[in-house]
């Protein structure tokens, strides 16, 4: 589970002189080198899709991978997750990459913008963005990448890879036939959505509830796995011991119908990630979900509102 981080300012003393005091501010300017390793080691929330372009085979895909940045600098050093949607052309193995940054350490960590080219096994670009105590990133960003695995032998703000640069032209794709296909739901919880509303709690919670689903020949929904991600925000220390998807209505309570399993999770300062993939989910419920997703909702409980805390209605969703 991932945590958010709170940059404190240092402030610096004001001087006391015989005719004064002199201005102090709260920050010296200074620039600093960037650097790290990095790699990933695991892989999850990830869809692929394949279609035929003028060119070749095109593979796109959309993933989180996860791992570690390893530098001397600690906004740079600890659990690494990279979110990327790449594009390659599996026939000429080029193709270019698009994704978020994030470093989080023991007190300081890092976010930003990866924009990169893809050429024979290889990610080559930069990364934009902002560490920890008001830091700008600006970096160089390369390593060994596949699709399926993520990134090895990364550096940041050091290494290079020769001859990685891309032009793409979009155009015609032609996606392959009878194959997975998705659909998204995005969620805002918020304790007024709960039954009945619990009163005086400020807390919230943004995600999504993803469905990746499978089919036969005829294009009918055989089976599928949930993915529930949900980002939220107490106020204060929060002991989580649930998230699940229910049946009912705007407004009214109902049975539990896939539950994420996330367990009792007792979290200090109320704020991080929940991300739960369920497989097995029927074909019935995903195709209700689709044809009627007014009729279901996601829930979130906690020791303190066994009930629920946190609740949002199902709208229409994303599909791909």
């Amino acid at each position: 589970m991932l945590k958010r981080r709170i940059a404190v300012p240092i402030l610096v003393a004001a001087a006391v002189t015989g005719t004064g005091v002199a201005a102090a501010t709260r920050h010296s300017q200074a620039t600093q080198t960037a650097a790290a390793d990095f790699g990933t080691t695991s892989v999850t929330r990830s869809h692929t899709e394949t279609c035929a372009g003028s060119d070749g085979t095109y593979q796109v895909t959309v993933a989180t991978y996860k791992g570690a940045a390893t530098s001397t600098d600690a906004r740079l050093n600890g659990d690494l997750e990279i979110r990327a949607h790449s594009v390659l052309n599996t026939t000429s193995k080029l193709g270019w990459l698009d994704g978020k940054w994030r470093v989080r350490g023991t007190n300081a960590g890092s976010a930003g913008n990866i924009h990169a080219a893809l050429a024979n096994g290889s990610a080559v670009g930069s990364v934009v963005g902002r560490g920890s105590q008001d830091s700008k990133l600006v970096a160089s960003f390369s390593a060994a990448f596949t699709q399926g695995t993520g990134f090895l032998a990364g550096k940041l703000g050091s290494g290079s890879a020769n001859g990685a640069g891309v032009l793409f032209t979009r155009g015609e794709c032609r996606r392959a036939k009878q194959g997975p296909s998705t659909a998204v739901f995005h969620l805002k919880l918020t304790p007024g959505h709960v039954v009945p509303p619990v009163s005086g709690l400020r807390a919230e919670g943004k995600g999504t509830l993803a469905l990746d689903l499978t089919r036969d020949a005829s294009g009918v929904i055989t089976g599928g796995t949930v993915l529930f991600y949900v980002n939220y925000a107490f106020p204060g220390s929060v002991t989580i011991t649930g998230l699940a998807l229910h049946q009912g209505a705007k407004g009214a309570n109902g049975p539990v119908v896939l539950d994420a399993a996330v367990g009792t999770i007792a979290d200090p300062d109320g704020h991080g990630i929940l991300s739960k993939s369920v497989s097995g989910a029927s074909a019935a419920l995903l195709q209700a979900l689709l044809s009627g997703p007014h009729g279901y909702y996601v829930d979130l409980t906690t020791s303190a509102n066994t009930g629920g805390a946190l609740r949002d209605q199902l709208e229409s969703p994303e599909r791909h």
